[in-house]
């Protein structure tokens, strides 16, 4: 029997909130890896599962906020793998989710999004994208540098209508990628201007349909060794399920969540790993809430 993530089922029976979906694919050599990504998350997941036995709903519990998730109900829909990005545009675009079940993609390179994006542009219109990152990834080079250039090709989807780069900095970036992103109308947040800007990004995001990528180099190395890109200083943990809780609280709707470029084969995977299990159950915990207080 596979591992799945918090030992969840893998038969969507009932209703559910969330879904999991592991996204085994990359996109360049220099990259391997990252395809890995799920199944060490789902292996690193296990010791947060239910002690019970059980699997729905969630019991996930903090001496610091009480229940984290309490009446959660989730499931793990397996790993979705491709060699190419168009095996995987297909495979994701044939993906079904219940009605108002939100998906949490969990693997490979950045521009994977470009294409779970494009499956939740087949259920929603106006979508905002909020890009936790270190880097814009905007340069215009898709076909040789897709994960580099995932957030310009996600532009030019009819139904997005801004991207938000959210905490960028270091010197791996490009300015010319940078100012172009500007002059389509979305919006660049550096790292270090985050607070004075944050209040007035929320209050834009209050009627939003928003889709989260969440790549794991927007958090200070410390804490998400295992990436391929990652750059000195930024945010501690603390500091990332701030934002997060912030921007999920916010939001009129988080349609979808992924989570990418943790590569198990760079040195601290357990850290990095056990990170993204942890930012997962956090946002849950803070959609969960949402759904509760609108029911």
């Amino acid at each position: 029997m596979r591992k799945t993530f918090l030992e969840l089922e893998t038969n969507p029976l009932n209703s559910y909130d969330f879904c999991f979906i592991g996204i085994k694919y990359c996109s360049a050599d220099y990259l391997l890896g990252v395809q890995k990504a799920a199944d060490k998350v789902r292996e690193l997941s296990f010791r947060y599962a239910n002690a019970d036995g059980s699997s729905i709903p969630l019991k996930v519990y903090s001496p610091e906020e009480g229940y984290i998730l309490k009446d959660t109900r989730a499931y793990d829909l397996g790993n979705v793998c491709a060699s190419s990005l168009e095996e995987l545009e297909n495979k994701i675009f044939r993906l079904n989710f219940q009605a108002g079940c939100t998906p949490i993609f969990v693997g490979g390179d950045h521009s994977i999004t470009y294409e779970t994006v494009k499956r939740m542009a087949k259920d929603y219109d106006d979508i905002l994208v909020v890009q936790f990152d270190a880097h814009s990834d905007f340069i215009d080079d898709f076909e040789g540098y897709p994960h580099g250039s995932v957030m310009n090709e996600i532009c030019k989807i009819n139904q997005i209508s801004k991207i938000i780069h959210f905490g960028i900095r270091g010197n791996l970036n490009c300015e010319p990628a940078i100012c172009e992103s500007r002059k389509m109308g979305n919006i660049v947040i550096p790292y270090d201007k985050i607070e004075e800007e944050i209040n007035s990004l929320l209050e834009f995001l209050k009627d939003k349909n928003v889709y989260i990528t969440f790549d794991m180099d927007f958090l200070n190395p410390i804490y998400a060794p295992a990436t391929n890109c990652p750059e000195p200083g930024g945010p501690s943990y603390e500091e990332t399920i701030k934002y997060l809780k912030k921007i999920i609280k916010f939001s009129k709707k988080i349609i979808g969540m992924d989570f990418v470029e943790y590569n198990p084969d760079c040195e601290g995977p357990i850290i990095t790993g056990t990170t993204i299990v942890n930012l997962i159950m956090e946002s849950l915990s803070y959609m969960t809430t949402k759904i509760n207080t609108t029911v």
